[in-house]
């Protein structure tokens, strides 16, 4: 496992490069896929956008994206379309779209670009690139799934030594929507109006540590069967992110949390490879800010993990996993809404592939 952080940092502004079709000496494509089982046994839908519940479900994580990038000199032009699990096959979203242009240690881009909030921000939806067959729950779903945004930045990369290499992006965006649907009742739309943050990565041969500020300002309808009842207009938030990877020999230790006006929310996990085995572990608690003190006092919510991936090949692997999750103080927590029963155990077997 050794200098594989390095790797993954290096290539994660387009994965999965290291697998990609050359159509052309300038063109190439590239693609990547989850499918899965999954099951719970409560009846309460768990995750948002993916809404597992008590039956045998082969679609809820069901992901697919192609990726097309073109390389001219010192520009590039990079297109990712990508299935989401929330999506119909019918209706893929443009996760990214945008031009770049690098100059010494600098590159600039402008269009659709990736939210980079988090240590697997860059590379989200593809599931072969991490370990667990999904993004951690209380620190991902923080912000319900948004995942790009409409805008311009600035990435310097820069050397501090041999081994270690900073990469300090400043962002900025602009109008933009995004739907989430919270359960089959219930959903929000977001009108962001302005965001700004920046995001700091440090590597090195077996090491990352991220660190993401983000601001935003937007407006916010709710809707119960596609009937607005809600909406508020110049909502402001504030996130600030902290994760880091660190690998021994063949354990890998991770640790990432978040912080914002309305939640926090942290995990902690380990991954041990033994061949094309990886078995590994994972704990994560979410905590909700009181409204009349201002404190985050409540846990909402709390999941163990225990799992085992097999790498296949290169390019495929298996995950299975089995997931216990709560709920706490009457709040939904894990859950798209507020369960009766507050405990539930999820059953995973995921296939993960690249090309």
């Amino acid at each position: 496992m050794k200098n594989s952080l390095l790797a993954i940092s290096l290539v994660s502004v387009s994965l999965p490069t290291w697998s990609a079709i050359d159509l052309t000496d300038n063109l190439s494509v590239s693609g990547f896929g989850s499918t899965s089982w999954a099951s719970s046994q409560n009846e309460t839908a768990l995750l948002v956008n993916r809404n597992i519940n008590d039956d045998n479900c082969f679609d809820c994580d069901t992901t697919f994206g192609l990726q097309f990038d073109y390389y001219y000199n010192a520009f590039n032009a990079s297109l990712q379309l990508v299935k989401r699990p929330q999506d119909h096959w019918s209706e893929p979203q443009v996760e990214w779209a945008y031009l770049s242009a690098a100059y010494d240690d600098f590159e600039f881009r402008v269009g659709r670009l990736r939210l980079p909030v988090f240590l697997a921000s860059e590379y989200y939806y593809v599931g072969h690139a991490y370990t667990s067959a999904r993004p951690n729950e209380e620190v991902y779903n923080s912000i319900l799934g948004v995942t790009a945004y409409n805008g311009a930045s600035i990435i310097w990369n820069h050397s501090l030594s041999d081994e270690m290499q900073l990469s300090l992006t400043p962002y900025v965006g602009f109008k933009d929507n995004n739907d989430v649907e919270l359960n089959k009742v219930v959903s929000l739309e977001f009108e962001t109006e302005f965001m700004w943050g920046v995001n700091a990565l440090l590597t090195g041969d077996n090491y990352r540590i991220n660190f993401t500020y983000l601001d935003s300002t937007y407006d916010q309808k709710v809707k119960v069967n596609n009937q607005q009842i809600a909406s508020s207009d110049d909502e402001e938030i504030s996130l600030y992110s902290l994760g880091a990877e660190y690998e021994i020999g063949q354990l890998k230790l991770t640790a990432e949390g978040q912080y914002n006006d309305l939640t926090k929310s942290w995990y902690t996990g380990a991954a041990y490879r033994m061949g094309k085995f990886t078995p590994y572990t994972q704990f994560g608690q979410k905590y909700a800010r009181s409204t009349s003190t201002s404190i985050y006092d409540g846990k909402t919510g709390e999941s163990w993990l225990l799992g085992v991936r097999y790498d296949v090949m290169y390019s495929v692997s298996i995950n299975a996993e089995w997931q216990t999750f709560s709920a706490f103080g009457g709040q939904s927590g894990p859950f798209v809404e507020t369960p009766v029963d507050s405990d539930a155990d999820m059953f995973t077997v995921m296939v993960n592939f690249v090309f």
